[in-house]
């Protein structure tokens, strides 16, 4: 659009519209920006997971297919490549780190905040639906805590909101177009994150309901990106992929079917006590308008949903499993508030009518208005209120007991870094030993090379998978943090077993919760 436009009144009246449009959607990313980028770097504290995809594209930059100890294929540890692959070029160009790591999974935040409105609003035809659901994105406290965490989940809702758009339009119209498409975001997900499987049944079902024929070419084009990466991975190194993938497939099933059950059922109690944006966001979807968008989204939401919640649990120290669903929760938690609040307005002053003797005046209008408003506004502006505090001071979660102190973990790596040697062996948590020059292992990679199975790894990985020995008879410096104290020790015997060997090293430096044990047969490298 030209930006002169002589005053006519057809150009004034566009440009009005475009600016009351586009002004309320640029406060809401700037919102959304601010609650996601402000003091990201250490609020809040570092997490295992997040120096895994660090330490994953710092050897990728280096050219190497390696998590610490391990080469080869990152698949045993269900890291697809597409995340690191993006991750790494961007340590290419701001340089590698857990603060710069978060800074690309809030950019992924606000982008989801900014596709949503652009779904919702063409799904919905109303551009007030659309900023709505974008808006309640942008400070709906599970979206704004996650993508302040360095996950690689967070990924995958753009491309589920693609997902939901593409099918959505393919179930109106039909077009086979939308059906690759909604294929293809789905497939790409597949690459960044096995979790992403979830979502093809739920495409499979929506193209059953439009055109059953289509699945014979549809769904074959949601496993394409991981035929590729699979092909690449079978020139390469066959061995180890197949052997990761044999592994991680068979943690899917871990579970007997009666207990996939009440793990299901457990999730789902939990998370509707839990947060009431979810109950809002399980009603609304139901509301959405019109049928194919509703339809799309509960196949989408419930499926992957109940998929997931058959092995894993959905809450506390495993609640980011749900951050691709985060986006349908405030798409439905919108549905309610805009599909919702005037039907309970009409019943609220109905009601208030009947009290008044079958009388209807502006008090009665009122009195309905302040109800439904302050029931909806209330709980809304007080989670906000506790979000920003959160962003501001301190960001509490529950999964604080397993986290990090970023400043004690700076520390250590200090100390570390001016005394070990590059060919010195460490085990430490990725959380701390992310940031070490000499070989590091976790806890679990030195039980698993011990031949001791652990929670995510085997006891049987090939010797040729290791770049270095870590076991702890081999080990010059262990670090120990409180993960190893409140999950480690409790979920694997042999790092019980460690931390009682411990008791006879020397403790060598201490930071916070942190201690740096050396070997007592430890000899300085040269």
């Amino acid at each position: 659009m030209s930006l002169s436009c002589d005053l006519k009144p057809d150009c004034v009246s566009v440009t009005r519209t475009v600016l009351l449009e586009r002004t309320p959607l640029l406060l809401i990313l700037l919102v959304a920006a601010y609650l996601r980028f402000a003091n990201v770097s250490d609020n809040p504290g570092w997490y295992t997971d997040e120096a895994a995809h660090v330490d994953i594209a710092h050897h990728l930059l280096r050219g190497e297919v390696r998590y610490m100890a391990i080469n080869q294929s990152t698949l045993l540890f269900a890291r697809p490549p597409l995340f690191h692959l993006l991750l790494a070029g961007w340590f290419g160009f701001v340089g590698e780190g857990i603060g710069t790591l978060r800074l690309f999974t809030a950019a992924l935040g606000v982008l989801s905040v900014g596709t949503l409105y652009g779904v919702a609003r063409r799904l919905s035809g109303s551009t007030g639906f659309g900023l709505l659901a974008a808006g309640l994105l942008a400070i709906y406290p599970q979206a704004v805590l996650y993508s302040r965490f360095g996950f690689s989940y967070n990924l995958l809702p753009p491309l589920i909101l693609l997902a939901l758009m593409s099918s959505s339009e393919y179930l109106r119209s039909g077009k086979r177009s939308w059906l690759a498409l909604a294929a293809l975001a789905i497939g790409l997900g597949v690459v960044s994150d096995l979790m992403a499987l979830t979502f093809i049944p739920a495409l499979l079902l929506i193209v059953l309901l439009r055109r059953w024929r289509d699945v014979l070419w549809g769904l074959p084009l949601t496993v394409v990106p991981f035929g590729v990466y699979a092909g690449v991975m079978f020139l390469t190194v066959p061995d180890a992929f197949l052997f990761d993938l044999g592994f991680t497939l068979g943690r899917l099933n871990a579970l007997s079917p009666i207990g996939q059950i009440a793990n299901v059922a457990l999730n789902y109690s939990t998370l509707l006590s839990q947060d009431f944006w979810i109950l809002a966001g399980v009603i609304g979807l139901f509301l959405l308008r019109p049928n194919s968008l509703k339809l799309a989204g509960l196949l989408l939401f419930w499926i992957p949903l109940i998929l997931m919640g058959r092995t894993v649990a959905l809450h506390s120290l495993s609640a980011y499993y749900l951050i691709p669903l985060l986006p349908l929760i405030a798409l439905g938690a919108a549905g309610l508030l805009w599909y919702g609040i005037p039907r309970v307005y009409m019943l609220v002053s109905n009601a208030l009518t009947e009290q008044m003797n079958g009388r209807y005046s502006r008090w009665t209008k009122i009195g309905a208005g302040v109800f439904v408003a302050g029931v909806a506004v209330v709980p809304l502006s007080i989670s906000l209120k506790l979000t920003v505090d959160g962003v501001q001071t301190q960001y509490g979660t529950a999964i604080d007991p397993f986290l990090v102190n970023p400043l004690d973990a700076r520390a250590v790596a200090d100390y570390m870094n001016a005394h070990a040697h590059e060919q010195d062996v460490v085990i430490a948590s990725p959380a701390v030993g992310w940031q070490f020059r000499a070989n590091t292992a976790d806890f679990q990679m030195a039980v698993a090379a011990n031949g001791e199975d652990a929670p995510h790894l085997p006891g049987n990985i090939p010797a040729e998978r290791w770049a270095f020995d870590p076991r702890l008879a081999n080990a010059d410096w262990v670090i120990v943090d409180d993960l190893w104290r409140n999950w480690g020790a409790v979920h694997i015997p042999g790092v019980a077993r460690m931390l009682q060997t411990l008791e006879n090293w020397p403790l060598i430096f201490e930071a916070g919760a942190i201690q740096v044990y050396r070997n007592p047969a430890f000899k300085p490298s040269q």
